[in-house]
């Protein structure tokens, strides 16, 4: 399947989610706590009854921000949707994902869930660094305890977390931002790695999307925060997260509706806001389980709705959209873990996303180093059934095919001996042997392998760390923190 195939909604009834959408807007509205961007939606004719903070957005300013986007996009200006959990459309290239601001860590030759560590998060980083096949990596932990065993303190963790992200990977993604100054310390951060304040605005790190709560409400903090962002021109992203029964209607559609009001709600405020802003929309929609009353993001009815929001970004708006790939409902990994990132891998790829977060388990609370490299070996075979064929003479073989003949082998063959590498993609993990005893297929447990290819990365003598100048420059924005954030 090629590259935006697989439509899970017929393509016509994409009008009748975005008419919708455009009436929730217009007739129930949006809550904006912050009052930054009243007057300015007010001037292009919006509702805002200050006291409530609900804002009615009439059909025309969300239509012009749809289309001011379309046309940014055309023009070639990227939509950059900055987030280490969710899978947006960029190439392949970028590679895996590590992120996710975890606040448990699974240790696995302890076999406990305890807090994360800051040698917990230089492991990841280095991991992460370390392996080829991971383009991106962000803060698969929050740093909240530091290599003494003290806490943290709360205003120091994003800052310390970033430090840390600086010094042990190449790879920089996205980590969290909380207000106005750590915003202002985490580009400086930003600029060392990157090499000065410009190219890290057309390469920006250390600042991630932030989130609506259904529904349909737009928090202060969140909304000052975007709105920062924007006017310091970097990637402005907006990620609901409905629950379909709890805090959406009972119903697939339903729950699009509402994420999509969300989010066009929001890029509709920023636009008013920085009519130049590059905004964007992610989703990590789940359901109500009604048997337990949890949230499940790995039913089929959360990738669902995924997927139909991604069409709808896709086909109708000419916009790019991540969806919640990284999320899974099981706990510790294994067959449960497996079996629910292979169907979100798989349906992702089917939309041509291939970016995919890896290590998360417990709905994003907790990452695994041993969940990641399993979930890497999922990601690179699935990565691998969606790649294109080479057809070409020597690939057709028809010579080949001729010199060995009928009833004979390949093997032999300095054909086979040329290509095997390149046209057979061997895994790290899952047990291709012919051995046939119970015992022995257990020693090749892929849970297992994972940990000790773990150790094995670690263990390594060449694991990166950032030069002596510019670890003293990012040592001395941490010190600035510690003086201007207490």
């Amino acid at each position: 399947m090629s590259h935006g195939e697989y439509r899970p909604v017929d393509t016509e009834k994409l009008r009748s989610i975005h008419n919708a959408t455009l009436e929730v807007l217009e007739k129930t509205g949006l809550r904006v706590d912050c009052a930054d961007y009243y007057e300015l939606l007010e001037s292009l004719g919006a509702k805002v009854e200050r006291n409530s903070g609900i804002v009615k957005f009439p059909a025309h300013i969300v239509e012009g921000t749809i289309e001011f986007l379309r046309n940014q996009i055309q023009s070639g200006k990227r939509q950059y949707l900055l987030n280490g959990v969710t899978n947006p459309r960029w190439t392949p290239p970028l590679g895996f994902k590590f992120g996710g601001a975890c606040i448990e860590y699974l240790d696995f030759a302890a076999d406990i869930v305890r807090r994360p560590t800051e040698q917990d998060l230089i492991r990841l980083l280095q991991l992460g660094e370390a392996i080829d096949t991971v383009g991106f990596v962000g803060n698969p932990v929050a740093c909240l305890i530091d290599e003494k065993g003290n806490e943290i303190a709360p205003y120091m963790q994003r800052i310390k977390t970033a430090a840390l992200a600086a010094k042990y990977t190449t790879k920089c993604g996205s980590t969290e931002v909380w207000n106005e100054r750590e915003l202002e310390l985490l580009i400086e951060i930003g600029s060392i790695v990157r090499g000065g304040l410009a190219a890290y605005e057309q390469k920006p790190c250390f600042i991630t999307a932030k989130e609506t709560i259904a529904p349909l409400q737009f928090p202060r903090e969140d909304g000052r925060i975007l709105l920062m962002l924007a006017k310091k021109r970097l990637p402005c992203t907006i990620i609901p997260m409905p629950l379909t029964g709890a805090t959406s209607p009972c119903s697939i559609a339903g729950n699009v509706v509402i994420a999509n009001a969300e989010i066009l709600g929001v890029m509709t405020c920023i636009h008013a806001a920085c009519p130049d802003a590059m905004v964007g929309g992610g989703i990590i929609s789940g359901i109500m389980d009604m048997a337990t009353g949890s949230a499940s993001f790995s039913a089929p009815e959360a990738l669902l709705q995924d997927s139909v929001l991604a069409q709808l970004y896709d086909q109708y708006y000419g916009q790019d959209l991540a969806i919640g790939t990284g999320y899974t409902d099981a706990k510790y990994p294994g067959i449960q873990s497996l079996a629910e990132k292979t169907m979100k891998f798989f349906s992702a790829a089917q939309q041509g996303r291939f970016n995919f977060p890896v290590g998360l388990l417990a709905g994003g609370k907790r990452f695994s180093p041993e969940q990641a490299i399993l979930d890497l070996e999922i990601a690179q075979s699935i990565k691998r059934l969606f790649s294109k064929i080479e057809v070409t003479d020597d690939m057709l073989a028809v010579d080949v095919i001729g010199e060995v003949g009928i009833g004979k082998e390949f093997l032999s063959h300095e054909h086979t001996l040329e290509h095997f590498r390149k046209n057979l993609w061997s895994p790290a993990l899952a047990d291709r042997s012919a051995t046939s005893t119970l015992n022995a297929e257990r020693r090749h447990d892929m849970l297992a392998a994972a940990h000790e290819k773990v150790e094995q990365i670690l263990c390594r003598d060449d694991l990166y760390k950032i030069d002596k100048d510019r670890e003293r420059a990012i040592d001395n924005v941490v010190a600035k923190a510690e003086r201007v954030l207490k």
